[in-house]
């Protein structure tokens, strides 16, 4: 499997690496297993975090380490500075993640979706969660210092030039390409990019003609040609992929190994055809968010997206699978869907396209119910 190299961090890291967010339940050895297959399927760049699975990641993560020699192991995981605001609370964080780990350090430390407003008001203040997490650096429990961040790309860039940060972790894939100046950005100043997301939540893991035949030959499946667009972006240093079963870690095992980047006349092609579709969906919703918050709790830019995608991209299955978790599940718990939407008309006046939202939404509901 390539590796690349976080030039600020001076890590190689795989193309592709083991996402462990959603090892829920209480099969400890079942998710331990899981983790051990795919280091030693060579997906060897861990991506933790010590919220997830109801606080049991961590352990789980840590099980399936045993064993297998921790100098190949690139571990990170992370905490959020809104729930750990001064140095102490990011200490204790430190402390519980590690113990849980059972390690002695840890190679990455993400400060979580952070934004540039906490970090300049609470984090990253004299006494808050970044002087917490450089003194364990100081004590060599930490190597690496790293964020994730859903703020605007502006901010973003911001962030990056504060100098304190060797890796990013963002959102990044065919269908959402808002972060490519970040990426850009951070490939000049040799920071890691590792993108989370890569098949928008498992949504182009599902089957698309249309998708493929935009990102050329030599793909087997559309998961593979979402991969393909990431990694030939020659400034992403890691795709994280969340592995569930075997299948689907010698899945991305042969992925990984049969990549190759888009040669130039390929990437324009490529380029061409994701701006025809973008325009295409532009055309119901820019995804500006101007409309929200909805008085009814509708995540009106969310169900506009997948429709798009299901309309527009050929990603139906995907789509409605993602559909069915809003008031559900991540990522879309916070959200109504369509149906919820009682027509008060407060979205219209604030629609810069002037889109009968109401409507338009009874229309998704629809292609995605």
């Amino acid at each position: 499997m390539e590796l690349r190299r976080c030039e600020k961090a001076g890590v190689d890291l795989p193309i592709i690496g083991f996402g462990s967010m959603r090892m829920h339940g209480d099969d400890f050895e079942h998710w331990a297993s899981i983790v051990r297959e795919a280091l030693e399927a060579g997906f060897t760049t861990i991506d933790a975090g010590n919220n997830y699975n109801t606080f049991t990641n961590e352990i789980k993560v840590g099980m399936g380490m045993k064993g297998f020699p921790r100098e190949k192991v690139i571990l990170s995981t992370k905490c959020m500075g809104r729930q750990h605001p001064t140095a102490d609370d990011a200490r204790r964080a430190i402390d519980e993640s590690m113990k849980k780990l059972d390690v002695e350090y840890l190679d990455f430390y993400q400060m979580w979706s952070l934004s540039l407003k906490e970090f300049t008001e609470t984090s990253g203040v004299k006494g808050g969660t970044l002087d917490g997490i450089r003194k364990a650096m100081d004590e060599g429990l930490i190597r690496h210092l790293g964020l994730t961040c859903h703020d605007k790309p502006e901010n973003m860039i911001t962030l990056l030039r504060t100098g304190e940060f060797e890796t990013i972790t963002l959102q990044y894939n065919l269908l959402d390409r808002r972060n490519e100046a970040v990426i850009a950005e951070a490939g000049r100043l040799g920071i890691g990019v590792v993108v989370m997301g890569p098949l928008k939540g498992g949504i182009l893991a599902c089957e698309s003609p249309l998708v493929r035949d935009v990102m050329g030959e030599g793909v087997e499946s559309t998961e593979e040609a979402a991969f393909r667009f990431v990694l030939s972006n020659p400034n992403v240093t890691c795709a994280i992929s969340g592995m569930l079963t075997s299948e689907e870690i010698q899945k991305d095992k042969a992925i990984a190994e049969r990549f190759r980047p888009f040669t130039a006349a390929e990437r324009e092609r490529a380029d061409a055809g994701l701006a025809k579709l973008e325009t295409e969906a532009d055309k119901l919703c820019t995804g500006c968010r101007y409309c929200m918050p909805c008085p009814e709790g509708v995540g009106i830019h969310e169900v506009f997206r997948l429709a798009n995608a299901a309309r527009i991209y050929g990603l139906v299955e995907g789509s409605r699978h993602d559909y069915a978790l809003f008031n559900v599940d991540w990522p879309y718990e916070q959200w109504q869907n369509a149906t919820h939407c009682t027509e008060c008309g407060a979205c219209l006046e604030k629609c810069p396209q002037k889109i009968d939202i109401p409507e338009e939404l009874k229309k998704a509901h629809e292609v995605l119910k």
